[in-house]
């Protein structure tokens, strides 16, 4: 179920499958397997100017669309969902200082994270509140010159690799803010890495904070923290539904190759049994579904559409049960097979289930969309 770029430059779209067929598989599966981070990864993607997608650069030659971004991110997710995650915090760091920051900001931080030069982490999480911005107990309080950052994080990607990370702390009792931290500094303090059933060898950990940073560390306003959140989580569930794509893309790649291969009596299955024909058929509308869905999503991101955040919220919603679903019925067309090691299957379910529950849970974002549209409707009923 290759695919052909549409919107990506010819030449990069052409190293991306080159690199992911010759480089990313391999280095993805050992990834998965050492859950380890891998540092050789990451150089290779941003050799390949991943991160500087989404943002314009005359250097690399990219104008900066988010379509031709979630296209790259299909692709490179096909051969290594982990890889396609990888970019991800970093980009999401930087596309908030693009939008929110600072002269200062963009030349300290930004430019360095846009080329890759920089890793980024994403400190939103907290151990006993979840993703509740109501509920989150770190706090920045004034000191001196600048702010004192004290406070607990959970599953925050990159946490002992990054150079920079955004923080998210209360200011008031209600609103928070958003700092931008460097990792070097004492008090910046990761755990252990946790040990995951999918997307493992990203360094994701809990981290202590206690830290101190200067005025010029918020981003934005002093209350404009779960602004920046909601803008940049928006472009964040479009990519997780690209990398959905891609399992999705990978799953229907392989189950047509055993169905052409796994012979019954002479005959390969995939032509001998209509059941299987149904199967692969299932898969591959739903792929193809949920990826008009993400480029539609793209298209929105780029034409800065004020509806984005349900727009990103349906999209999450359908290509999350497509990755789940697609990478399910592979297992079913390859049996046992798809169940062991020797088939990369196991690990495109593993994958596919992770976004139910990462990256915000399905249950919320079906709550957006709800809520969305009960508040369409009563506005059009006031008219």
């Amino acid at each position: 179920m290759t695919t052909t770029s549409t919107h990506l430059d010819p030449d990069v779209f052409a190293a991306l499958r080159d690199a992911g067929q010759e480089r990313i598989r391999e280095l993805a599966a050992e990834v998965d397997r050492s859950q380890v981070f891998s540092r050789e990864l990451w150089d290779l993607l941003c050799e390949l100017g991943l991160p500087t997608m989404p943002f314009p650069d005359e250097d690399s030659g990219h104008a900066g669309s988010f379509l031709a971004y979630v296209e790259a991110i299909e692709e490179v997710a096909s051969h290594g969902a982990v890889a396609a995650l990888y970019s991800g915090p970093t980009v999401q760091v930087a596309s908030a200082i693009r939008n929110f920051g600072t002269e200062v900001q963009r030349a300290r931080w930004g430019e360095k994270l846009i080329s890759g030069g920089m890793l980024g982490a994403w400190s939103f999480t907290e151990p006993q509140t979840g993703s509740d911005p109501q509920q989150i107990l770190t706090r920045a309080t004034r000191e001196g010159s600048g702010w004192r950052i004290t406070g607990s994080k959970m599953f925050t990607s990159f946490a002992p690799h990054a150079d920079v990370a955004l923080v998210y702390a209360k200011t008031t009792e209600r609103r928070l803010g958003a700092f931008l931290v460097d990792t070097t500094k004492a008090g910046w303090d990761p755990g252990p890495s946790i040990k995951m059933l999918a997307f493992g060898g990203q360094g994701t950990a809990p981290v202590s904070i206690d830290v101190h940073v200067d005025d010029d560390a918020l981003l934005g306003g002093e209350e404009d923290g779960f602004d920046i959140m909601v803008s940049t989580e928006a472009e964040a569930k479009i990519r997780a539904s690209s990398i959905c794509v891609g399992i999705g893309r990978r799953a229907v790649e392989e189950a047509v190759a055993y169905a052409s291969g796994r012979e019954h009596r002479g005959e390969a299955i995939g032509d001998k049994f209509p059941t299987i024909q149904v199967a692969l058929g299932e898969m591959a509308a739903h792929v193809d579904g949920a990826r008009t869905m993400v480029q539609w999503a793209a298209r929105a991101v780029d034409a800065r559409d004020p509806d984005l955040k349900r727009i990103a919220a349906s999209t999450r919603i359908v290509c999350a049960r497509m990755a789940r679903e697609v990478s399910s019925l592979a297992i079913q067309v390859c049996g046992a097979y798809g169940f062991t090691h020797e088939m990369v299957l196991e690990r495109l379910y593993r994958e596919g289930k992770f976004y139910d529950v990462g990256q915000g849970v399905l249950e919320l974002q079906k709550l957006i969309v709800g809520k969305h549209l009960l508040r369409e409707y009563a506005a059009k009923g006031a008219r």
